[in-house]
């Protein structure tokens, strides 16, 4: 490849060249071309570009110029590159190699800005690949963004100040840093099928206004942050895959329509003062942790056969939330399913002091070993027989204090059996050591008496409740 120097190649621009291909571009010096000298489309192909910094300005921005475009197809940016003020109808990168410390696009006017994979050849198809580099997209106005299969293996993309943009496309790329601050898509803001490399940073979305969006099928970085969002119209997080090493967070956000979470995989997921204007939907979706606080679903959410892995790790308010919801749309089964989550968040909060829980949490204590708050009859079951015979128990070693029981006897085994079974009768109240309908005489046999039945009455209570969960 033949190399050029930075005045040889402003040279050449002036005397009204536009295509230039196979070389190495040395600005040992840095250059500012003003884009006046640059009313034109210019073609750079395999071209490496090295040394010093390379400006293109002009000072007086006022519309789209339609003469004027940059492609850039197989090139080498090893020098910082900056677009200051310029007016363009099109700036695109085609499968090209960044590693410098940025390329930066400020105040200009654009109507389309691309980082394009090549596919005139399916055989040899070829991502942008930003090695090291931050792409800075600050201010001005451009129509269309698109970001195609683009790899990041290290720096970042910030967009700030986009308040004029239609779209903007990020699609099937391998990301890094992410920054969108302060920008309006009036039309659309597609971020699909991304994913993220092994050192991936931040993602942060803030204060920015998305008509129709969709960041369907893609994993985010590590640490994602939406903050001070609109969203006008649908919003779709379909089958976000983040099951591992992710906190996901909204604050301040609205939603304006409908938007769908479903089949999502998130490690944690954290709604802060979020309005949900319209219908929200959580079905088949996956959290390890999920958190909602001071948000309100005006219309209802959908919780659908939600799965939280690490439900005890939730706090009250938020699974007494998505209680509320699932109740709204009549889902009785994973209505009693968070009914119960919320009582065994509510025991966990409370102490055993006698003047601050002491009682609901004794109350609360019997229907966690009777049930499992409310989830297993068998359970139930089991706290009859067992917590029942040893009750019974007590009371049948204190009748026959006096006695002297013959363990080989099986009439003393029938005797033992046949009375737990009356026992177990809580409205039976004679003796049941007794074959004959007389009472019991002494007053510590009766507090034991009382005391089983309560227990039994108890358990026969939240046993019934545990089958009632599926009642309509």
């Amino acid at each position: 490849m033949v190399e050029i120097s930075s005045e040889e190649f402003e040279r050449k621009i002036k005397s009204n060249e536009e295509h230039f291909r196979d070389i190495i571009i040395n600005f040992d010096n840095e250059i500012d071309l003003k884009t006046p000298l640059l009313s034109k489309k210019l073609t750079f192909k395999n071209v490496t570009f090295k040394g010093m910094n390379v400006i293109f300005s002009n000072n007086q921005v006022e519309e789209i110029s339609k003469n004027s475009s940059f492609i850039f197809e197989d090139c080498n940016f090893l020098c910082d590159f900056l677009f200051s003020s310029c007016s363009l109808e099109n700036l695109t990168f085609i499968s090209c190699t960044i590693n410098n410390k940025s390329i930066e696009i400020r105040n200009c006017y654009l109507n389309n800005l691309s980082f394009e994979e090549n596919t005139k050849d399916i055989h040899n198809v070829k991502s942008n690949i930003i090695k090291s580099s931050t792409i800075k997209i600050n201010h001005g106005k451009i129509n269309h963004i698109e970001f195609d299969n683009i790899q990041f293996n290290g720096g970042a993309l910030r967009i700030i100040g986009q308040k004029s943009a239609k779209s903007l496309d990020i699609i099937n790329s391998i990301l890094n840093k992410v920054i969108i601050s302060h920008c309006h898509f009036s039309d659309y803001f597609d971020y699909l099928g991304n994913n993220v490399n092994l050192i991936a940073d931040n993602n942060h979305f803030n204060r920015c206004t998305f008509n129709n969006s969709s960041f369907f099928e893609t994993k985010f970085n590590s640490k994602t942050h939406f903050n001070n969002c609109i969203f006008n119209n649908t919003a779709n997080f379909q089958s976000i895959k983040n099951e591992i090493d992710c906190d996901f967070k909204f604050t301040d956000c609205d939603f304006n329509k409908f938007v769908d979470f479903d089949k999502s995989k998130i490690d944690k997921l954290r709604f802060e003062k979020i309005k949900f204007h319209d219908f929200a939907s959580f079905q088949e979706t996956y959290f390890n942790i999920i958190e909602i606080d001071k948000t309100s679903f005006e219309k209802g959410a959908f919780f659908d056969d939600i799965q939280i892995k690490k439900i005890n790790d939730c706090d009250r308010r938020t699974i007494r939330t998505i209680k509320q919801q699932l109740q709204k749309t009549e889902n009785r089964i994973d209505f009693n399913r968070f009914r119960s989550h919320e009582l065994a968040a509510h025991y966990k909060e409370l102490n055993w002091k006698w003047n601050s829980g002491f009682i609901d949490k004794s109350i609360l204590f019997a229907s966690k070993i009777s049930t499992d708050f409310g989830n297993s009859w068998r359970k139930a079951l089991r706290f009859i027989l067992i917590g029942g015979f040893i009750i019974y128990l007590l009371l049948y070693i204190f009748e026959n204090r006096d006695s002297i029981i013959n363990l080989s006897n099986i009439d003393n085994w029938t005797r033992l059996f046949s009375g737990f079974f009356r026992f177990l009768l809580v409205t039976d109240f004679y003796n049941p050591l007794e074959t004959d309908r007389i009472y019991l005489t002494n007053p510590f046999s009766w507090l034991i008496f009382i005391f089983g039945k309560i227990f039994i009455a108890f358990g026969i209570y939240e046993m019934i409740q545990s089958f009632r969960k599926f009642k309509a």
